[in-house]
């Protein structure tokens, strides 16, 4: 049992046992997986799974899935009507609102202190979330602001992704929601990805993309892997964060977290969608290309 794993079952499970969520070993893969499960009936569980990720400093975040009961290491999200599956950071910013990480996509330093903030942040938000069947996803818009997405990129960025390498493809979600990604086979037989995500919002007169980027060995996007993948928006904000260094700190983290809320790109009509993606292609072409490029694939 890895340090991780003993944090987890000392200190999460007996958290989670209240709210009916028991740690199972099956569930985890090699040192990076670690889960939680609850059935909620015959056919369906739920769980809540640790991911850790290695680097210069062990870092991890939490998805929050609902499978099929006899799923034991889920792999993909979708593809039948119970299926649902999300990052916790993501439900808290897109569905709850909170922003008290500066990304979406936010990973915690891989410490009891931060164990016991996720914990917290899953026990009031994530578990009411994915036992939800009618919960609001990060990802849904109305049918016809998703085909208007749809059509945005294929005219404004289609082409330009397609000159450095990368073909529009798409799947679509539960609910028939259209899941677009730009994919490139790589030198070293491994593909990269840059994937659009029109993300929920509860103000209906607004509506907001996010951009991920992936390099991994199969070309499904959706599947879970242990894989680091990054978003466009975390890694603007890292380039920017050098010029805050000289601030104080409490100064930072408020400038921070104030500037990543600026870098989701938001557009009430077709024009301010148009102005959006031309100034995403910026970015993707600045630093998600580079990152993607230099991005290493982990043996499993």
């Amino acid at each position: 049992m890895t340090s991780f794993e003993a944090s987890l079952v000392e200190i999460i499970a007996p958290q989670f046992q209240p709210l009916g969520y028991a740690y199972d070993a099956r569930l985890r893969a090699a040192d990076e997986l670690f889960g939680f499960r609850k059935p909620l009936g015959a056919d369906v569980q739920t769980i809540v799974q640790f991911q850790l990720r290695y680097g210069t400093s062990e870092s991890f975040t939490v998805n929050l899935l609902r499978v099929k009961s006899d799923v034991l290491q889920p792999h993909l999200y979708g593809g039948y009507a119970e299926a649902c599956g999300a990052r916790l950071s993501t439900v808290l910013w897109y569905v709850y609102h909170l922003r008290e990480y500066p990304v979406s996509d936010y990973w915690w330093p891989a410490n009891e202190a931060a164990l016991r903030d996720a914990a917290d942040k899953v026990a009031h938000y994530g578990v009411q979330w994915i036992e939800d069947p009618h919960a609001p996803k990060p990802w849904e818009m109305p049918a016809h602001r998703g085909r208007e997405f749809v059509e945005a990129v294929e005219i404004g960025l289609a082409p330009a992704m397609l000159r450095r390498g990368y073909r529009l493809a798409q799947q679509q979600l539960v609910g028939e929601v259209p899941y677009l990604y730009f994919v490139k086979e790589l030198p070293d037989g491994t593909h990269g990805f840059v994937e659009l995500q029109g993300v929920y919002s509860l103000d209906p007169r607004e509506f907001q993309f996010d951009v991920r980027l992936q390099r991994r060995a199969d070309e499904n996007p959706l599947a879970l892997s242990a894989q680091p993948g990054a978003s466009l928006a975390q890694l603007v904000w890292q380039t920017r964060g050098s010029a805050l260094e000289t601030a104080t700190a409490a100064a930072a983290v408020a400038a921070t977290i104030a500037e990543a809320q600026t870098l989701l790109w938001r557009y009430a009509n077709r024009a301010e969608l148009d102005a959006q993606l031309h100034e995403a292609l910026t970015q993707i072409e600045r630093i998600g290309l580079p990152w993607i490029d230099q991005a290493i694939v982990r043996s499993k």
